[in-house]
């Protein structure tokens, strides 16, 4: 019988070999056009995880505020950042990585958007919620979905009865550094 790994891993060579034989087939210029493409492809994947790496370094919030796609050299960004100067840091930093050809930025000015700080404190605390409500609800507690956004932690998910659903708001209220509890479970037998 054979492993689920091994499986996957006759099935990866099948396509690879299925690969090669299909551009040993083609012609030279094809084969040529298919590397071409391949590299470019690569290429566009190193420049976005570089300019990731710099939008990081200007502030982590940025990664997850802020899209960024590349394609042929070409760095699109939409999202939101919380200044003007930190949107013309971003678009400079990605100008600066090396075989970025353009750059096009869509990106909106919101004062009110979260700080790096701010997400990892939301992080921190939807994280103490969550081990709360596991210690509280055991396994019933893999259902339950946890988002923290300045102090206000909202549940989200399916519990199997009413007292549990009464167990994890009461838990998540008495977490040290939560604010309010917006309780969106839902009971699923």
């Amino acid at each position: 019988m054979m492993t689920p790994v091994r499986s996957r891993l006759m099935r990866a060579l099948a396509l690879a070999l299925a690969a090669a034989f299909a551009l040993a087939a083609c012609s030279r210029s094809d084969q040529q056009q298919a590397q071409r493409e391949i590299e470019r492809g690569a290429g566009d994947a190193l420049i976005c995880a570089q300019v990731r790496t710099s939008a990081t370094a200007l502030d982590p919030a940025t990664v997850t505020l802020v899209k960024i796609e590349c394609a042929s050299g070409k760095v699109s960004m939409s999202g939101q950042v919380r200044s003007v100067q930190e949107r013309d840091q971003l678009i400079q930093a990605a100008r600066e990585v090396q075989g970025v050809k353009s750059v096009s930025a869509d990106i909106k000015i919101n004062p009110k958007a979260p700080t790096g700080n701010e997400i990892a404190d939301d992080v921190t605390l939807a994280t103490k919620v969550r081990v709360a409500i596991a210690g509280q609800t055991g396994v019933n507690a893999l259902k339950i979905d946890v988002v923290a956004h300045r102090g206000v932690v909202t549940l989200s998910g399916d519990v199997p009865s009413p007292a549990v659903k009464s167990v994890a708001y009461d838990t998540a209220r008495s977490v040290a550094g939560v604010k309010g509890v917006v309780n969106k479970l839902e009971v699923r037998r």
